[in-house]
């Protein structure tokens, strides 16, 4: 037990890995290919005209139940790692296990639009409802002492699901008006399923006294395949949309284009929302269904045969491949990103798993972030505090240069010794073009062009003179004065109708 939770521990900070969301990059402005999966309208209006992953991988762990005592990562690069203790920081028990490989990746921003193609393989694992005395007894070995321990369960639910998808990314400018600039975008994913385990024990009571365990009523039921490459198929889409609110006017305004002088506008604020991995995959090869209920009493459940006991003594039901469909670990998100100046910005995200408790698949973990940051075009740098189901607290950092990223979300275990219930690190290798070629560095500085929709400027004629009829806004235009004719003026144009004075004739 000691060796999992420590491989588990170093998974999240040495595996190149992701917390869950790569919080600290998720929301920046020059790394398009990370914040395309918080939110896809994040390609159009990016400050990197092209991005291209060659390879990311993401890893996270987090539980609320066992820690590894005083964990520090330098002292476990040196072997010394105490044992994994059970020590519960919440009453409903939860773990989650996330890992990610992102395959080459490209992502351009131009003009109005926004697009990108990527792949990535996923395994998610997550642990809900998990009762305190089990793990107690699980960690420390203690099955074989515990002389009567009463276990009531309702809706505990453990699942495991790992997949590969190639998707596309696709969003535009949807309107812009005064110093207003709304985006949207999706993804859309094509998914090949690989594994899937799911159980829902919907109600257990039961009292273990010694070696005997004693069930008055069980309820439960298990979805599960043999691992294997294609054994499922689905598809899946994200949605989302940014309101920014801009400093300058952007009716005008083209990223990353030579039209608008290949200068972006920066914003106040922004505001965005999004609908994140809805979908489902549908397993058809070498599946089982299982169904158990009922009551019984097990001699010597430490050494007994699960398997053909349920089948002998409890109402037991088992359907072979028959076609499983298991959603995606579906979250809706909204993110709040305001401008302090000096490059220096401040962001709020939320994530909340939508994806019901009896429904087979996994579900996301919910999180709150607050994240300040620094970020210029070849230098950024943030430090993100999440609150992990909105009550755990974690502080990370990540750090870009270009196109290169690495971070975490717990970095207390790199300064000090602390209880760890969990940890990782990411990072992305790739390229970036920030400008576009096409803009000459000689190019004259843009201005956006304002538009006045309140009134209107203009000259009018009335009754044959100038006047300036405008809300009392322009200026006279040269060779007129008080709304009287110039000498220049008539004489102009009576040349035109061919009448000529002599210079002693007067006008």
């Amino acid at each position: 037990m000691k060796r999992i939770f420590t491989a588990l521990i170093f998974l999240g900070y040495f595996l190149s890995a992701a917390g869950q969301e790569r919080i600290g990059i998720a929301n920046s402005n020059y790394s398009s290919i990370n914040s395309i999966f918080l939110n896809p309208s994040s390609s159009v209006d990016s400050r990197t005209l092209l991005q291209c992953n060659l390879l990311g991988v993401n890893i996270f762990a987090m539980n609320n139940q066992v820690c590894i005592p005083r964990f520090n990562v330098w002292g476990a690069a040196k072997g010394n790692v105490n044992d994994p203790k059970a020590e519960p920081k919440g009453i409903k028990g939860f773990a989650y296990f996330k890992a990610e490989l992102n395959a080459p990746s490209i992502v351009v921003s131009n003009q109005e639009i926004g697009a990108g193609l990527f792949a990535r393989a996923r395994v998610e694992v997550a642990a809900n409802n998990i009762p305190e005395d089990f793990i107690k007894m699980a960690v420390e070995n203690k099955i074989d002492t515990m002389q009567l321990l009463d276990i009531n369960i309702r809706n505990t639910r453990i699942s495991e699901m790992s997949w590969v998808e190639y998707g596309a990314n696709f969003g535009m400018m949807y309107f812009k008006h005064s110093k207003t600039l709304i985006t949207i975008g999706g993804n859309a994913k094509y998914i090949t399923g690989v594994n899937l385990a799911y159980g829902n024990i919907y109600r257990l009571n039961s009292k273990i006294n010694g070696t005997q365990y004693e069930i008055y009523n069980v309820n439960a039921k298990a979805r599960y395949n043999e691992p294997a490459w294609k054994s499922g198929k689905g598809f899946g889409f994200d949605l989302g949309f940014t309101y920014k609110k801009a400093l300058n006017f952007v009716e005008s305004y083209y990223a990353n284009s030579p039209k608008s002088g290949c200068k972006y506008i920066d914003y106040q604020y922004k505001i965005g929302a999004s609908l994140l991995d809805v979908g489902a995959v549908r397993f058809a090869q070498n599946t089982y269904k299982n169904e158990v209920s009922g009551s019984s009493t097990i001699y010597n459940f430490e050494n007994v045969d699960f398997d053909s006991i349920m089948r002998a003594d409890f109402n037991y039901k088992e359907e072979k491949d028959a076609p499983i469909w298991a959603t995606l670990p579906t979250a809706f998100s909204i993110q709040g990103d305001l401008n302090l100046t000096h490059h220096f910005y401040v962001n709020a995200t939320i994530v909340q798993g939508i994806t019901g408790p009896r429904m087979v698949g996994v579900q996301h973990a919910n999180s709150l972030s607050i994240t300040p940051r620094f970020e210029t075009r070849n230098i950024e740098f943030a430090v993100p505090l999440t609150f992990y189901r909105y009550i755990y607290p974690q502080l990370g950092a990540a750090i870009r240069f270009r196109t290169f990223v690495l971070g975490m979300d717990n970095i207390l275990p790199l300064i000090a010794r602390t209880n760890t219930y969990g940890g990782n690190i990411y990072f992305n290798l790739g390229f970036s073009i920030f400008k576009n070629p096409k803009c000459k560095k000689s190019r004259a500085r843009y201005t956006p062009t304002k538009k006045n929709y309140e009134g209107y400027t203009f000259l009018s004629l009335k009754n044959k003179k100038r006047t300036i009829m405008a809300n009392g806004q322009g200026e006279a235009p040269e060779g007129f004065s008080g709304g009287k004719r110039t000498k220049g003026s008539k004489q102009k144009k009576e040349k035109k109708r061919g009448i000529i004075r002599r210079k002693s004739q007067k006008l």
